[in-house]
């Protein structure tokens, strides 16, 4: 239990948002299903490494009914060098909605990790 909310907790930061939704309450990634995170985690990791900015990739979980979006919004390198992004989320989960803002830069292992 304390695994999946933990993960939970880190697609919370990884993920990014939409249109016309207000600003999101984190409490909405408590909704999420296991399948939901592994869906969202592999969309993010994905979208941040392939997709221009301005582009956005969604997931939808046909099992849960629960989906997602992802747009990278900027790219650039950080003073220490590395890789970074920020984007924006979006999720629907149940009937709640929400949009989320993060950065996230690629580390020495080539996956993206939140700041």
């Amino acid at each position: 239990m304390m695994a999946r909310k933990l993960t939970i907790a880190i697609v919370a930061l990884q993920l990014a948002g939409c249109a016309s939704l207000t600003a999101g309450d984190p409490a909405i990634y408590q909704g999420l299903a296991g399948s939901d995170v592994e869906m969202a985690s592999q969309l993010v990791q994905t979208t941040l490494e392939k997709t221009p900015d301005g582009a956005t990739r969604r997931w939808t979980n046909q099992q849960t009914g629960n989906s997602g979006e992802i747009t990278p919004l900027r790219t650039y390198v950080s003073e220490r060098g590395y890789f970074c992004r920020d984007y924006r989320e979006e999720l629907a989960v149940a009937s709640d909605t929400g949009r989320f803002y993060h950065t996230a830069c690629r580390d020495d292992a080539a996956g993206w990790k939140w700041l």
